[in-house]
């Protein structure tokens, strides 16, 4: 990050600051926002953590939590915080489209200055301080190195400690996928010299979850998953019934789109979530095949080489001839 001295500077004195983070924000998005409060809000800052939708109920154990804005909830609140704000922390995305609505108020807020912090690919925010990394693991990762050059002297405390390790561990997949690399491994090590407990943050993830999300991932694998090893894609098809059957709650799908990637020949997976308007996508892959260029493409989407998302506003079938037409074209048993 560069003209650090200045930001520390700016922060000197109390500030009025906002932090926000991508529609329906997943472990990374929530864990680095709330690093960040709670490593402000001590300092004397009255910092607000703003998200443009709701967030997964899970997701609860992290602390100060509560103090969360859902927008949906509380637009007229978060309208004037946002209008109020000295400096505006943008977590875990690399486009104001993706904090629609919030993208409208912060562009009104000519006075407040900007801070990126991302991993994505090809940012496009017009920020006054930048920390941006493609091969950090996680925006949990780059808040953890934002705090070492902001403040070289700081050592989480319990609580910024737990909120940066869910990031770590579900951008990772638990240390599996290719997000994994050596500074996630050096910084969860330090944090667990921090007093981190990495047992209680795995049973609240995973073993606090509804009977109703354990059907529904059953019925998905058993019923709404097309395996085409000939081509080494894996598809898993959310339909909007089953969505009111099994009462989908935010974040009941999230590491759905992994399982069929456990098949030895499968290389792409994709998860199609239909919605009201339009079909979610979200893509996963294996080696250097990069999901990120096909969604870019094709897909109105982007994100990572081999974790992506997009939209399409064609039918569930026509989206899955779609896909196939695409992958059957990209030799995928030939690309390591």
């Amino acid at each position: 990050m560069e003209n650090i001295a200045s930001l520390q500077e700016f922060l000197a004195s109390p500030k009025n600051i906002i932090i926000t983070t991508h529609q329906k924000p997943d472990g990374d998005a929530m864990g680095s926002s709330l690093a960040l409060y709670n490593y402000l809000q001590p300092l004397g800052h009255n910092v607000r953590v703003i998200s443009p939708t709701e967030f997964p109920h899970y997701f609860g154990y992290l602390p100060n939590c509560d103090e969360v804005y859902n927008y949906i909830e509380k637009p007229v609140l978060s309208q004037i915080e946002i209008a109020e704000a000295d400096l505006i922390f943008c977590l875990d995305f690399n486009d104001l489209s993706r904090i629609e609505p919030l993208n409208e108020f912060i562009q009104k807020n000519t006075n407040a200055k900007l801070v990126l912090v991302d991993h994505h690919l090809n940012p496009k925010i017009d920020a006054e301080w930048i920390l941006h990394d493609i091969k950090a693991c996680s925006t949990c990762e780059l808040i953890y190195r934002f705090l070492e050059i902001f403040d070289k002297n700081y050592v989480p405390t319990k609580e910024v400690a737990e909120c940066i390790y869910t990031g770590i561990l579900t951008d990772t997949g638990s240390f599996s996928n290719g997000a994994t690399n050596k500074k996630a491994l050096e910084i969860t090590a330090h944090l667990l010299d921090c007093g981190l407990n990495i047992i209680n943050i795995q049973e609240q993830l995973n073993q606090s979850g509804r009977e109703e999300k354990l059907r529904f991932l059953g019925n998905a694998l058993f019923r709404n998953m097309i395996i085409r090893e000939d081509i080494g894609v894996g598809i898993i098809v959310v339909p909007k019934q089953d969505a009111y059957r099994f009462n989908l709650q935010t974040g009941d799908t999230e590491g759905l789109v992994n399982y069929p990637l456990s098949i030895k020949d499968i290389k792409v997976a994709v998860l199609l979530k239909q919605e009201p308007k339009i079909i979610k996508l979200s893509f996963r892959s294996k080696g250097t095949i990069s999901v990120e260029k096909i969604c870019r493409e094709n897909f109105e989407g982007g994100g990572h080489r081999n974790a992506s998302g997009g939209k399409s506003f064609l039918t569930i079938d026509e989206t899955i001839e779609k896909i196939l037409s695409i992958l059957e074209k990209e030799n995928l048993h030939q690309q390591v």
